[in-house]
């Protein structure tokens, strides 16, 4: 006969043999969980999306050509939006000066590129926010053919940009598409702007002949922000190593996308007398939306 005390001792020991089995798979359990939770933390931080170099950046610079009228190219290189867009600006295009208002073409002759690009931000300035940064790189003719490379050519589809009459005058009447390399590009363009009498129009022959080029060998433009490093002692720029180096990567990202797209705009003015032309409204609109 058993006594109270030694059935209480049967009776905790019979309960401990049944609870310690679950209590240890519930721990182990527990373990397990808390090990794949960590597992899949780790797993969490190491399988992000790897985001490629320059795909985030966006540039904006005006190319500038020094010749006896110089001539003017607004560039904006989008890598989030895999867009490379090219706005052309006439030269009499008046910008706010000190002393009242001078042109684009004014300015880069008598105190360079760098006032030029200066002017043309405060001109267009909401004073709303602070604009992002706009540089300049400036170089002749025949520097900014050579950077292009001796391989560079494009086909350019006149019937786009020209009427029936133009192209006669030209020699396009019966085949519309010109053949051009990169030495030949300003020629070209001069040809294409001596039939148009709207300075917006002459303008535009030039995005339209860049873009061109761009467009169809994409790889040129990866390989322009080396070409200006090789062309250095000619050409003037504010864009500094660490800029230029951040550039080149956003073009040769966007060189390699599938999905780029090249274009150029058109940025409208109004005539202002004496030779000299103003911003419209939407012409302000567009370089706005350009340059934020």
């Amino acid at each position: 006969m058993h006594t109270r005390g030694g059935v209480f001792w049967y009776s905790l020991g019979l309960t401990l043999l049944l609870l310690l089995p679950m209590v240890g798979v519930t721990a182990f359990l527990v373990r397990q969980r808390q090990q794949q939770n960590a597992l899949r933390q780790a797993a969490a931080g190491r399988g992000g999306i790897a985001v490629e170099q320059g795909a985030q950046d966006t540039w904006r610079l005006l190319l500038v050509v020094q010749q006896e009228e110089p001539a003017f190219v607004l560039a904006r290189a989008d890598g989030p939006a895999q867009t490379v867009t090219l706005c052309a600006l006439p030269g009499a295009l008046q910008v706010d000066a000190p002393s009242g208002t001078t042109t684009l073409a004014a300015c880069a002759q008598t105190a360079g590129p760098g006032r030029a690009v200066q002017l043309l931000g405060a001109t267009l300035a909401t004073g709303e926010t602070a604009a992002p940064p706009l540089y300049y790189l400036a170089a002749t003719p025949d520097c900014w053919a050579g950077c292009a490379g001796a391989q560079a050519a494009a086909r350019l589809d006149t019937a786009a940009l020209l009427t029936a009459a133009q192209r006669r005058e030209l020699g396009y009447g019966q085949d519309s598409v010109a053949q051009v390399d990169a030495a030949g590009a300003a020629e070209l363009i001069a040809r294409l702007q001596s039939v148009q009498d709207d300075p917006d129009r002459q303008a535009a022959m030039r995005a339209a002949v860049w873009e061109a080029f761009a467009r169809q060998d994409p790889a040129l433009l990866a390989a322009l922000p080396d070409a200006w490093r090789q062309a250095s002692a000619r050409t003037l720029t504010d864009l500094l190593a660490g800029d230029l180096a951040g550039a080149e990567a956003t073009l040769q990202y966007l060189a390699g996308q599938p999905g780029l797209t090249v274009q150029y705009t058109t940025a409208p003015t109004q005539d202002a007398g004496g030779g000299e032309v103003t911003l419209t409204q939407q012409g302000r609109a567009v370089l706005a939306e350009l340059l934020q």
